[in-house]
């Protein structure tokens, strides 16, 4: 039983004492590794070491690699999120406070908490405890807070400096507003940490027939007016009757707090949905009266309420017009409005055969069904559609929907709705619902300015993007962002310099707080007070504008403080990996790269990218309401920091999320017990000759190292650590029981195993390490190299064919013994190959044809009829196939006939080894060169 906690706190202080994450420049090549500050509103759970663990993974590989190496942190206090917390304490929130205690925080630390500073302080406190003891490298020489005053002087001289460039504009916009709080609302604003994601929508107003009132509907596609059968409402929603702005109008009670931070709504009375059913509505845009049905799919808290019916193109309105059964798939029925191309059929509709495709039942669809369908009919008609229908026929859609929006906008017909358009309603974390507000005066930073995006663009094929896939989302992100509001009324934070009675919003004040950790320990070191951080100061120091004399002379700050300065920001700015979770694409990463772009020279722009998946616990995602959060110090505590660190960091590719659970945790422990037990059984071992197993394992060993390697090359972790780790169990434990171990090459082979395990388990590695022999930190020691001379393609095939063929054999006897019985055959004959099977294979993979093997003189003497009929079954693959070593039969049958006793130990029953020829068995055409083929005796 390995004792996980006194192994991490003996190493934990070895590390600190010896200092071995704090690096300054020198002549290595360096490499700063940051991730995403934490936000310091809850404590850390599991959920938390993918981003910072996988970081930290990162930058101890590669130190290993060479690299002068640092990975700071500091801590996010800016915004409301910790003001919620404070508000909720207040209230006596027991679901809060329940949540606290599960993270060990006790009642008198709970009744401490009466002010936003005291919350940040203590979960940043519960932060770095976990981050210590979970084995981060960090340089906490760097760490600072965002509410920092020295901090705030560069975030004042960027939005200067972005109000220079014409980066920051003043107006009108729509953003996420809280109407609780008051406040424009962010990601990091709301609960779960969602974007809020606006989209515009067209309010178009049917005349109520003999009223001078209207009806409107939210529609995302006014270019389908000329298709409209009816309006739809919900028969059990609240309706009223609204003055909104200058018109009078019906909408539903629910659509009115969505409504009601972009136009004057005043309510004038309540109207009962069978007052509305009654009534007819007039078309806009062709005059036509329409009725006004029952829709059971129509939501009240969407748009307004009420929604046209368009059935032809909208596959929930065909469906609500086709109840009955009676369906009414032809074009005469439902008005068409698009032409998809010359294969649409003139007599059906797109919802009709759209819905066709997608459901098991046209008579009963479910409503996933129903929405596939109507998002591949909405997307083709976008991409391709044609209007067929009044005045626009023969525009595209995409034209067509703007010129019918602005024809219907002059004649006072249509308005513009923002709406939050994410799948599920996003919350405030004060608990309110998030809506739309037209912001009047309000300071935006302008990503949607054309000359800024051109640069952004031409620029990021230079970032290289892990994993690569993700390169299109940046890309569209870039494409896709626009003005973002660039300060808030509430919070914690910098001083909006343009408006002292607000402050910076909070992800907008952390997009180059990286460039900060290369200078805080030497500010600190010199007593520089904020005051004295100058936007000269900045602009020498990130842009080399300037000199550190005339800086000092101005700012008080000592000139060779200053000089330091530059120095350092120059030194590791040459190489920087960021690391954040892939959900932060649209905002935080892309705003990252737009904010260097503007700000800093293009030497210093972003290099490397880093983004990963979230974790899930037993398959399910991690939240308060499944109360399936594991406190990150409590994972330590009960399953050991370096299990923790491999499961949540190395158990999923990059962009998979990851799945954390007890069973896997004691599965990597079950492992780590046996690399100790190999240690600790190293000095029993004997020494003497090598032999085909010592070669096989340094072969194995030696071909790893590469595998292990190219893979780290392009961050593919999972792959190089089930090499390094789960095939090194296998490895040893097979070379353990096919032979008695070899001292010396175990113990090379556990010392290149450590290398390679350290990054991910760093206290394990050192701890086995010291163990054999070393008095150096396994950190501090170069990442193994490959011995191209210890790789033996021969001895690898030979072993693992035998290890394969013991598989084979079990599985036969699985597959052929009878149901229910343990029976075991009486025996089991190996046949080895001809030899001529191994020249045959070697020469199809170079030729890719058989008929231009059969014409080679070396097969003139054999049966071609046989040599055709082996070689036929890898055609289908040929063009992967790859040439392997040409092991003869009597190698072959001397490997086999030494493992013989071990074969039957492994089976159960008595073998023997025949070669094909000599074999009598009518399996013995099956055999293959790597592949032996099993004939059983019952």
């Amino acid at each position: 039983m390995i004792d996980y906690a006194s192994i991490e706190k003996k190493w934990q202080k070895v590390w600190e004492e010896s200092k071995l994450f704090e690096h300054d420049p020198n002549d290595r090549k360096p490499l700063l590794v940051t991730a995403a500050w934490p936000y310091t509103n809850m404590p850390p759970h599991i959920g938390h070491l993918r981003t910072y663990g996988t970081a930290d993974f990162y930058s101890k590989y590669m130190r290993m690699r060479g690299y002068n190496v640092i990975f700071p942190m500091g801590w996010h206090y800016t915004g409301t999120p910790i003001l919620a917390i404070i508000k909720r304490l207040q209230e006596k929130d027991q679901s809060l406070i329940e949540e606290l205690k599960a993270f060990d925080i006790s009642d008198e630390e709970i009744a401490a908490l009466d002010s936003p500073i005291k919350v940040a302080d203590l979960f940043r406190r519960q932060f770095k405890e976990a981050f210590i003891t979970v084995g981060m490298g960090i340089d906490w020489r760097r760490e600072f807070i965002s509410i920092d005053p020295l901090y705030s002087k560069m975030v004042e001289w960027q939005f200067q400096h972005l109000m220079d460039e014409g980066y920051l504009v003043k107006g009108r916009h729509p953003v996420g507003w809280c109407d609780n709080e008051k406040n424009a609302v962010g990601q990091h604003d709301t609960k779960g940490d969602v974007q809020p994601e606006i989209e515009k929508m067209f309010m178009v107003k049917f005349q109520v027939k003999g009223e001078e009132s209207y009806i409107v509907c939210a529609t995302y596609r006014p270019e389908t007016l000329y298709g409209v059968t009816n309006l739809f409402i919900n028969k059990n929603s609240e309706y009223v009757l609204v003055k909104l702005d200058d018109f009078k109008c019906y909408v539903s009670k629910e659509s009115i707090a969505m409504m009601s931070g972009q136009f004057d709504i005043l309510t004038e009375k309540p109207v009962e949905p069978s007052e509305l059913l009654q009534k007819t509505a007039i078309n806009p845009i062709d005059k036509k009266e329409v009725p006004i049905l029952d829709g059971y799919f129509v939501k009240p808290d969407f748009g307004t309420g009420i929604v046209m019916a368009v059935p032809a193109h909208a596959p929930f309105d065909f469906v609500a017009l086709s109840k009955d059964g009676a369906q009414k798939p032809d074009a005469a029925a439902y008005p068409k409005v698009i032409k998809l191309g010359d294969t649409d059929a003139a007599d059906l509709v797109p919802a009709f055969a759209y819905l066709k495709a997608e459901t098991k039942d046209l008579a009963k669809p479910a409503d996933t069904e129903i929405e596939a369908a109507t998002k591949k009919l909405y997307r083709d008609e976008q991409k391709r559609g044609v209007m067929i229908a009044g005045k626009y026929a023969r525009m595209p859609v995409a034209v067509a929907r703007e010129q019918i929006a602005k024809d219907l906008e002059s004649e006072n017909l249509l308005v513009y709705l923002y709406i939050i358009a994410n799948d599920k309603p996003v919350y405030c974390r004060c608990g309110h619902r998030v809506t739309v507000k037209i912001i009047n005066d309000q300071w935006f930073i302008d990503y949607g300015n054309k000359q800024w995006k051109a640069k952004v663009h031409e620029y990021l094929p230079n970032i290289k993007v892990y994993p690569e896939k993700l390169t299109g989302a940046l890309n569209a992100a870039v494409d896709w962002i626009d003005l973002r509001a660039a300060e808030r009324a509430q919070g914690l934070g910098t001083r909006f310099p343009f408006n002292k009675d607000h402050i910076i919003e909070s992800l907008s004040d952390s997009t180059i707080y990286m460039a900060f950790y290369t200078i805080i320990p030497i500010l600190r070191h010199a007593n520089a007070k904020p005051e004295q951080l100058i936007g000269k100061f900045f602009e020498y120091v990130f842009r080399g504008s300037g000199s550190a004399d005339e800086v000092g002379k101005e700012s008080g700050i000592d000139s060779e403080a200053i000089k330091r300065c530059r120095e350092s920001f120059s030194y590791w700015y040459k190489f920087t990996s960021r690391h954040s979770a892939s959900e932060l694409i649209p905002s935080h990463l892309t705003m990252y790269v737009f904010n260097h772009v503007a700000l800093f020279d293009r030497d210093d722009w972003p290099k490397q990218i880093v983004a990963n998946g979230m974790v899930n616990y037993k398959g399910q995602k991690m939240s308060k309401s499944l109360g399936n959060i594991v406190p990150l110090l409590k994972a330590i505590k009960d399953y050991g920091a370096d299990p923790v660190r491999f499961i949540q960091v190395l158990s999923a590719d990059l962009s998979n999320d990851v799945d954390f659970s007890p069973e896997g945790v004691e599965s990597v422990k079950s492992r780590l017990s046996f690399f100790m037990d190999m240690t600790e059984k190293l000095e029993s071992m004997n020494s003497g000759p090598l032999t085909h197993m010592d070669y096989w394992l340094y072969s194995k060993l030696n071909s790893k190292i590469e595998k292990v390697t190219k893979s780290m090359e392009i961050l593919a972790i999972r792959n190089a650590y089930i090499d390094a780790f789960y095939e090194s169990f296998n490895e040893l434990k097979w070379y353990t029981e096919r032979t008695s171990p070899n001292q010396i090459v175990v113990s090379e082979y556990l010392h290149k195993l450590l290398l390679m395990l350290a990054p991910a388990m760093p206290h394990i590695s050192e701890e086995l390490w010291y163990m054999l022999g070393n008095s150096t930190s396994v950190l501090a020691e170069k990442w193994p190299e490959q011995d191209g001379s210890m790789v033996s393609a021969r001895e690898e095939a030979i072993e693992d064919t035998i290890r394969s063929t013991i598989d084979d054999i079990q599985k036969a006897v699985s597959l052929t013994r009878p149901a229910g019985s343990s029976e075991r055959p009486k025996s089991a004959m190996i046949i080895i190959a001809a030899d001529w099977k191994a020249s045959a294979y070697s020469a199809l993979v170079a030729e890719k044809k058989i008929e231009k093997v059969l014409s080679k003189p070396e097969f003139s003497k054999l049966d071609k009829e046989a040599v055709a009929k082996f070689l036929s079954k890898y055609m289908k693959s040929i063009n992967s196939q790859q040439p392997g070593p040409e092991i003869s039969q009597k190698e072959m049958l001397g490997a086999f006939s030494e493992a013989k006793s071990f074969i039957e130990s492994k089976v159960g029953f008595p073998i023997e080894i025949k070669s094909e020829e000599a074999s009598g068995s009518q399996r013995a055409q099956r055999s293959e060169t790597l592949k032996p083929s099993i004939d059983l005796v019952w």
